[in-house]
């Protein structure tokens, strides 16, 4: 199936998808741990398994985020995982390089999900969603939504506060949710952190981020991207 708006390399784009009739993907701590591994072993031009470094190499959770890769096929910017959904904001740097890349982490989640817990058949809902960030101000918008998306774990709503007060309780909640790249951007170093490639995007990407960057990124742009 051809999609509407073709991957181009130097582009960037808003990827997401989530389970098949909104099924929940991530039960487990190591659910969503797995999911991570795969963000940053699957961007890789040749080809790598997951289960060979974890039980032949016997390599560490903190250990894979520092194994070499090849040439990367994508640029990450930010990502998010809720309980039955993800989003990631990425680069295309090879020609191809989206496709091959959200192939092989979905193709690698979905079995890895399916032998778990003893079931069969597809596991998202279809392809993967992609829209391409035509401007910076969506680009904005999507850094902010992003890494606020946790809030809606225990803070049902807070999109309607969002402009009228930012409790405190808001922002530790972020500083602790691990599942997306926040962290990164409010200057805690972790493994994780090697997911990302800061430098193909704008400087906002770079920066080291308050609560408050991320609001006025949220704010920047009304759009219903969930």
């Amino acid at each position: 199936m051809q999609r509407k708006t073709p991957f181009v390399p130097e582009n960037y784009y808003h990827i997401y998808n989530r389970g098949i009739d909104k099924r929940i993907i991530f039960k487990s701590i190591y659910d969503y741990q797995r999911f991570i591994m795969l963000l940053y072993v699957a961007n890789s031009q040749d080809p790598i398994r997951l289960d060979d470094l974890i039980n032949k190499s016997h390599k560490s959770y903190q250990e894979i985020f520092k194994i070499e890769r090849d040439k990367p096929l994508v640029s990450i910017g930010a990502w998010g995982l809720m309980t039955n959904h993800f989003h990631i904001v990425l680069r295309e740097e090879v020609r191809g390089g989206i496709s091959k890349f959200t192939k092989k982490f979905g193709t690698g989640y979905s079995m890895y999900f399916n032998i778990k817990y003893e079931r069969a058949g597809g596991l998202f809902g279809g392809p993967f969603k992609s829209k391409y960030i035509s401007d910076d101000l969506y680009l904005k918008h999507l850094f902010g939504y992003i890494h606020l998306n946790s809030l809606d774990i225990k803070f049902s709503g807070w999109e309607k506060l969002v402009d009228k007060k930012h409790p405190k309780e808001w922002k530790d909640f972020l500083k602790n949710y691990p599942y997306s790249s926040y962290k990164d951007y409010i200057g805690i170093e972790r493994p994780e952190g090697n997911i990302l490639n800061k430098d193909v995007f704008p400087d906002y990407f770079s920066e080291k981020n308050s609560f408050e960057n991320f609001i006025d990124s949220y704010l920047s742009f009304n759009l219903d991207i969930k």
